[in-house]
Parts: structure tokens; sequence; C-alpha cells
């Protein structure tokens, strides 16, 4: 069985590689239909998980240090990387969820950018890009079947199956487009929240744990001199330098002492007789 944190970060992996091929599938429809997205903001979407796959796994901070060792001055400023790098996810995250949000949004907006790109292609007589869009669909013209078709009012002619305009169709695609693009957007940022949380949760539980660790260390420091019994009493232990018990040793129970014991003192008997003899 893999430990949790690799499930996780295969997990993690994997929803950035579907993100990445939902982003590029944006960049190739959009580019397709012509549909009011800007190159952009779709080839950002596609950047986006790359971003957050090097925020996650990799280690560009790392090898910056090689990098920049012709430029000293710059050297400082490393420690901030990886969170320059937090913020541009973060902040690119939100400006292409905004500006994502607004091409799927019903209204005359969405109606409008569709029609002011129909009518550059018609000003630029870009035939080909409205072909695409029409076959795309099977229908022709704008609004209505002559409305701008290609080849000019001959669209309805060439294909007699053809009954409704591209406009409604075109829309749906476009709105379908930018949804996409809106839910890599947030994925990639509900996914660097999570990340984010993950990491002040174990960066917390880490100190913790050490603080645990060093103060449980510290209860259990004794002297230089003292080691812990299995009850974990300290006994003494001076390699034969204290005394021993019989008083010859050291100076606790030896000539003189006034520590746990009687005084011994010597006997003047003999300072008598030497004085009798000497008289």
């Amino acid at each position: 069985m893999l430990p949790a944190m690799v499930k996780s970060a295969i997990l993690h992996a994997l929803l950035l590689v579907a993100l990445t091929a939902v982003a590029i599938y944006v960049q190739v429809t959009s580019s397709t239909l012509s549909l009011p997205l800007s190159t952009g903001t779709t080839v950002l979407t596609i950047l986006l998980p790359f971003l957050a796959a090097v925020n996650t796994f990799g280690r560009l901070h790392q090898t910056l240090p090689r990098t920049l060792s012709a430029f000293p001055a710059l050297q400082q400023f490393l420690p901030l990387v990886p969170l320059l790098l937090q913020i541009l996810q973060g902040v690119l995250a939100a400006v292409l969820a905004t500006l994502t949000a607004e091409g799927f949004a019903p209204g005359q907006v969405l109606d409008c950018g569709l029609e002011i790109n129909w009518q550059s292609l018609w000003h630029t007589h870009d035939g080909r890009a409205i072909q695409r869009i029409q076959d795309s669909f099977n229908c022709c013209g704008l609004r209505s079947l002559v409305d701008r078709d290609w080849p000019r009012h001959q669209c309805q002619e060439l294909y007699k199956n053809r009954h409704v305009s591209c406009l409604a169709p075109w829309r749906s695609s476009m709105q379908r487009s930018a949804g996409l693009g809106f839910t890599v957007a947030v994925a990639v940022g509900i996914l660097q929240l999570i990340q984010l949380v993950l990491f002040t949760l174990r960066t917390s539980e880490g100190g913790y744990a050490r603080g645990r660790y060093e103060q449980n260390s510290e209860s259990f420091v004794t002297g230089p001199s003292q080691r812990l019994l299995g009850n974990g009493a300290a006994i003494d232990d001076d390699d034969g330098t204290g005394p021993d018990t019989n008083g010859s040793g050291g100076g606790h129970h030896g000539y003189g002492t006034t520590e746990d014991g009687p005084r011994v003192e010597p006997s003047r008997l003999g300072e008598n007789g030497e004085e009798n003899t000497w008289a």
C-alpha cells in the first residue's frame, strides 16, 4: 500500500494533467472556431497548471543560486522566490477566472463580442474562418442564412440542408469554452488553497512535536556524574573517587568530621604521663 502522502501527490499530479488537457482543448477550440477569447487568456490558462506544478513539486528556487551565481546582488532575494511564485499563481488564477467568466455569462455583452468577431472576419475576407464555423455547426450566416454568409450570398444555395444561422450554436460553443477555462482557473486556485492549508498544518504540527521532544529531552538530562536506573532514579557514579563506607577515604567520615558520626579526638593520657616522668 502506498503512503497517504504519495497517493495525495499522485492525485494532485493527475488533476493538474487533466486541467492542462482541458486548457489545451479550450485553446484549440477557440482558435478553430474564431471565438472571442483572446489568445493571451487561453495560453495563460494552459501555463497556469504548469505554474501550479512548479510550486507543488518543482525545486526551481533551489537551482536559481547556480543560475544567479554571476549576480551576487540578486542572491539576497532567493528566499522570496517561493513566496513570489505562490503570489503569481494566485493572482493569475484570479485574473483568468474573471476574464473567462465574462465569456459564458449570457447577455448582450456576449452577443456583441460574437458580432464583432464575425464582422472582423467578414471585413477582412477571411472566408476560410467563416466556413470553418459554418461547417462545424452546419449553418449559414450569423443572424440569418444570408447575413454575411460565405461564400458571399451562396451558402444556402451550395448547402441545401442548412436551415439555421450560426449565432446560437456559435454562442453555445463560446459559453462552453469560456466555462471550461473558468473551471481550470478556479480548480487551480482551490488546489493552491488546499496545498497552503496542508503545508501550514504540517509546519505547525512539526513545530509542536519538536517542542515536545526538546521538553522531554531536557526533563531526562542529569548531571555529568549521574546515570539513570530503570525506575528513573539517579545514582551517584564518581568512579571511586568518593568516600567509602569504612570512612577510609574522602573527607565525609574521616578524622575530625562532624557529619553523620561521632567526633574522634586524640587522648590526653600520654601527655600527663610524660609530664610526671620529666617531673
